[in-house]
């Protein structure tokens, strides 16, 4: 199965970027990255002649089984993420978000149950 990894331009060629790609392909995926030579190369030429680029990596997405996206580390998504996943959205392909933060976001045992009790599971 392809699936598009999408992510920001300021993580291209950075050490998340390699490890997102890895965690995909262990999960058996074919990674259609848009930071890869070809794509890049078709996206500089788009521009060179005056064209927007983002058709083109449209084009990629719809042409794949899933998309993975990373937002930022604030949790915005940046529009071009965003206009990815409203295209694979648009034709029913799974979205999943590769998740951020996480163990800043694990709770300890007494923050789960205080957590429970506050919405009154406990």
């Amino acid at each position: 199965m392809k699936i598009y990894y999408s992510h920001c331009q300021a993580i291209y060629d950075s050490p998340q970027e390699a490890r997102d790609i890895e965690i995909l392909e262990r999960f058996g995926f074919v990674v259609i990255n848009p930071n890869s030579p070809e794509h890049i190369v078709e996206a500089q030429r788009l521009k060179s002649e005056g064209k927007n680029a983002m058709p083109y990596f449209e084009g990629l997405v719809t042409s794949c089984d899933a998309l993975a996206f990373r937002a930022m580390p604030d949790s915005s998504i940046p529009a071009g993420i965003a206009k990815e996943i409203r295209t694979a959205a648009d034709i029913n392909l799974p979205v999943i978000e590769l998740p951020s933060q996480v163990l800043r976001r694990v709770l300890s045992v007494e923050q789960t149950r205080e957590y429970l009790t506050e919405i009154g599971q406990r």
